[in-house]
């Protein structure tokens, strides 16, 4: 125990005396900050001028036909008196976050309005039910024609009902009748839950990815240094093993837990400027069962990974091979992540491949946590799982911690299968 606890707090001093792992942790923490406390710094830099203009929703016709400069506003063309007066408010009302201008320009002098940055876009109406839509640059992000048919489609209707004689409050209770629908939700809420999952299983994969093959490298490194035979003779290879595989685990949780106890912080000390954002507000209002099943299953997959990693680097004696040999376990943790990314990203996490996949060792770290978090499993299955992997992380560190008592000494090209499995033969019969 004595020389495990020294292995340990050796390894922990090289990690927090990196100055790669204290960079990366101070600017992770320095982005976040930034980035949750923007709303907050943006009004605080803003003019005054800026912060007095809002918007006025469009009630009368005479809104849309004031006078503006602004280079982010559509204009209308109202050909041939397509819509009536009625009809426009309405339709600049529905187009809500845009800013709508009546003109009385032709349809081509205001194509090139739109060309010369006077307008954002511009709309022509031919008629209550068609329009042609201008637009200097369609981006991806731009939804002004979803919208516009949308808008369209109530004018539309409006005009028809209009031309019927129906009065104005009918037409509201025909147009927008009080609908109230309850959700009564017996699971989970995937709108909740989606995206504070995909950020922890993409912390996970991170973790594993950069912290194991970490742990492969040092192994190689000490190896091919032949500084590995001036260790085993002062500690045994176990306490070497669990040694570098303990620090790791708890350097990741303690870099993953500064950060996100960061983003907590300074998500609290803006909460203000972040009402309203639901996307922001599911991401912080992660149940906190759900901090119990991220560590289980983090702290599970990273051991289960790194003793696979140690291993393969005990088994390679210089640094240009540590890339080949590890790659399989590299392959099979990218497609899990994969599948299991992919499952998320669709909303179908009790796939019939999802449930298989958080049975499997290599996959149910990120497999049963999606599962978790995204739908409602049956308690046992969770435990089932974790059961599994429990078992799977114990055999596994103890078959690497055979093959790294052999494989530290031994140079050359790394072994076989067929040479491997014989190692860890030599080593249960040294063992016995």
């Amino acid at each position: 125990m004595k020389q495990f606890n020294s292995v340990l707090r050796f390894e922990l001093n090289g990690y927090f005396k990196s100055k790669v792992y204290l960079v990366t942790t101070v600017l992770l923490v320095a982005v976040l900050m930034i980035v949750l406390s923007f709303p907050n710094l943006k009004a605080l830099f803003a003019k005054d001028s800026e912060s007095a203009v809002q918007a006025e929703p469009v009630t009368r016709i005479e809104q849309l036909t004031a006078a503006t400069s602004d280079p982010d506003a559509v204009a209308i063309v109202n050909q041939n008196g397509a819509l009536s007066d009625d009809a426009l408010v309405l339709l600049a009302a529905a187009m809500e976050g845009t800013a709508m201008h009546l003109t009385q320009d032709d349809a081509s002098a205001v194509r090139g309005e739109v060309k010369d940055g006077t307008y954002a876009g511009a709309v022509i109406l031919q008629d209550a039910q068609t329009a042609t839509y201008i637009a200097r640059d369609l981006t991806l992000t731009d939804t002004t024609v979803s919208r516009l048919y949308t808008a369209m489609a109530g004018a539309a209707r409006y005009e028809a009902l209009s031309a019927l004689g129906i009065s104005g409050a009918e037409m509201a209770a025909v147009l927008n009748p009080g609908v109230t629908v309850d959700v009564d939700n017996l699971g989970v809420s995937q709108t909740d839950t989606f995206f504070y999952t995909y950020i922890l299983l993409m912390a996970l994969y991170m973790a594993i990815m950069i912290y194991g093959q970490i742990v492969a490298t040092s192994v190689a490194t000490e190896k091919g240094s032949r500084t590995m035979e001036l260790l085993i003779t002062s500690a045994r290879p176990n306490s070497l093993l669990f040694g570098k595989m303990i620090a790791a685990a708890l350097s990741g949780l303690i870099q993953i837990g500064a950060i996100f106890g960061s983003a907590v912080l300074f998500y609290h000390l803006n909460a203000s400027a972040w009402a309203g954002n639901e996307v922001i507000a599911s991401i912080f209002n992660m149940p906190l069962a759900m901090v119990g099943y991220v560590l289980v299953f983090f702290l599970l997959g990273f051991f289960l990974y790194a003793f696979m990693f140690g291993a393969i680097g005990s088994l390679v004696s210089r640094m240009e091979d540590v890339s080949t040999s590890i790659m399989p376990i590299i392959m099979c943790f990218v497609v899990a992540f994969i599948i299991v990314i992919t499952a998320v990203s669709s909303g179908n996490a009790d796939s019939p491949l999802m449930i298989v996949c958080s049975y499997i060792p290599l996959t149910s770290p990120m497999a049963m946590f999606a599962r978790v978090a995204m739908s409602s499993p049956a308690w046992y299955e969770v435990v089932v799982s974790i059961a599994i992997l429990i078992a799977s992380t114990v055999g596994v560190g103890l078959l690497s911690a055979s093959i790294y008592r052999m494989g530290v000494l031994m140079y050359g090209k790394p072994p076989r299968p067929a040479e491997l499995i014989k190692v860890i033969r030599m080593a249960r019969r040294s063992e016995a």
